[in-house]
C-alpha cells in the first residue's frame, strides 16, 4: 500500500509541470467598433482566433461582446489594465504617436493591404526606433481602404461643392482639408457618423471607405461617391497589448504572436480590399453614383493639403527620423504591395 502512495505521489509530481504547462492565459480584446463591423468580423476576430492557434492554445484572446471604453480611451485602457488588448484609431493619438501619422497624410496610399504593408514596413524601419508608444507593446498596424467623399445632395465635383455645406469628418486629415476648403466640419469617431449623418444634420460626409459606410449604416445616405487619385486619407490603427501582459507570456508564446501579427497582420488586409470591392459594386447597384475628381479638383485638394505633409515632416525631423525618406519609403511599399 505504502509503495503504491509513494509510486502516485510521484506520478502526480511529474505531471504537475505538464498541467502547469498547459494552463491557458486568456487575453480580453476590446473593439469599440461592433460586433458586425468589418474591422471587428473579419480583422480582429481571425486575429484573436489566429493567437489561439499560433500558441497552441497556451494563450486564448477573448473580445468583449460590447465596447468596454469609447473609442479615444482604448490606450489608456489598457495601460492602466482595464483591458489587455486593444486597437485605436491614429487619428485620435496625433500627440502619442505623430510618425504614425504617416498614413493618414494625403495622396499616398492604394489599398488596405498595400497601405497596411507600407505602415508596418515603414515604422520598423524608420519609426520603431524613436519608441512613441512605450507604455505599450505594439503588435501590429493596419489600414482601411482609402477615404472618399460622400455626397448626400449631388457629387462633390470641386472646392465650391464643399464651400458653406456642413461635413461630417473623422478627426484629422480630411477634417483639416475641408475645413480649409471652406466648410463647416462636424468631427467625430467614425463608430459616432451615424447620428450625424442618419439625422441629416449634414450635407456630406468624408474620410472613409464605401465599405466602412456600409458597415456603419451610412452608405445609403450618399447619393454620390467621388474618389481622389492617391486618396485623402486612409483610416489606420494600431493593434497593441499591455506590458505587464506580454512580458508574462512565454518567450514562445510572445515569438508565436508576433508571427502572425505585424507584417502576418498587415497582408491579410487583402481581405477587407475584396469587401470593399463588393461594398462599392453593391451600392452602385443600389445608385450611388460614383465619380473620379478631375484635374482641377485634385490641384485645388494638392495645395489645401500641402501644409498637412509638411507639418508631419517638421515633426518627423524634431523626432530625429528622416521624413521625407521614411515618405518615399511607405509610397514605395504602398504602391508595391497593392
Amino acid at each position: 500500500m505504502k509503495y503504491k502512495r509513494l509510486l502516485s505521489a510521484l506520478v502526480l509530481s511529474a505531471c504537475a509541470p505538464l498541467v502547469a504547462s498547459a494552463k491557458t492565459t486568456t487575453l480580453l480584446l476590446n473593439s469599440f467598433l461592433s460586433p458586425t463591423h468589418p474591422v471587428t468580423d473579419i480583422v480582429i476576430k481571425p486575429w484573436a482566433e489566429r493567437v489561439g492557434q499560433a500558441t497552441d492554445g497556451r494563450v486564448k484572446v477573448d473580445v468583449a461582446p460590447a465596447s468596454l471604453a469609447a473609442p479615444h480611451q482604448q490606450l489608456p485602457s489598457v495601460t492602466k489594465g482595464v483591458f489587455d488588448v486593444a486597437y485605436q484609431f491614429h487619428g485620435l493619438l496625433t500627440e502619442q504617436a505623430k510618425l504614425n501619422q504617416i498614413a493618414h497624410l494625403p495622396f499616398v496610399n492604394t489599398t488596405s493591404r498595400g497601405s497596411s504593408v507600407a505602415l508596418w514596413r515603414t515604422y520598423q524601419e524608420h519609426f520603431a526606433k524613436v519608441n512613441e508608444l512605450a507604455d505599450v507593446q505594439v503588435l501590429g498596424m493596419f489600414v482601411l481602404p482609402p477615404g472618399v467623399m460622400f455626397g448626400m445632395k449631388g457629387p462633390i465635383n470641386g472646392i465650391d461643392n464643399l464651400k458653406g455645406q456642413k461635413v461630417y469628418s473623422i478627426p484629422g486629415v480630411p477634417a483639416k482639408v475641408v475645413e480649409a476648403a471652406g466648410a463647416g466640419v462636424v468631427v467625430a469617431p467614425a463608430a459616432r457618423s451615424y447620428e450625424a449623418i442618419s439625422g441629416r444634420t449634414v450635407d456630406a460626409f468624408v474620410g472613409y471607405s464605401v465599405s466602412d459606410a456600409d458597415g456603419l449604416k451610412t452608405v445609403s445616405y450618399a447619393t454620390d461617391v467621388t474618389d481622389v487619385t492617391g486618396s485623402l486619407t486612409a483610416p489606420s490603427f494600431v493593434l497593441f497589448i499591455n506590458k505587464k501582459r506580454w512580458a508574462a507570456l512565454s518567450q514562445a508564446d510572445r515569438e508565436a504572436i508576433s508571427a502572425i501579427s505585424g507584417e502576418a497582420l498587415a497582408q491579410s488586409m487583402k481581405v477587407y480590399d475584396e469587401l470593399e470591392t463588393s461594398a462599392r459594386a453593391k451600392a452602385a447597384a443600389s445608385g450611388t453614383k460614383f465619380h473620379l475628381a478631375d484635374e482641377s479638383f485634385t490641384k485645388d485638394l494638392h495645395a489645401l493639403a500641402k501644409p498637412i505633409t509638411q507639418a508631419w515632416l517638421d515633426d518627423a525631423e524634431k523626432l530625429g527620423v528622416n521624413g521625407q525618406e521614411a515618405l518615399e519609403f511607405y509610397k514605395t511599399q504602398a504602391e508595391a504591395n497593392k
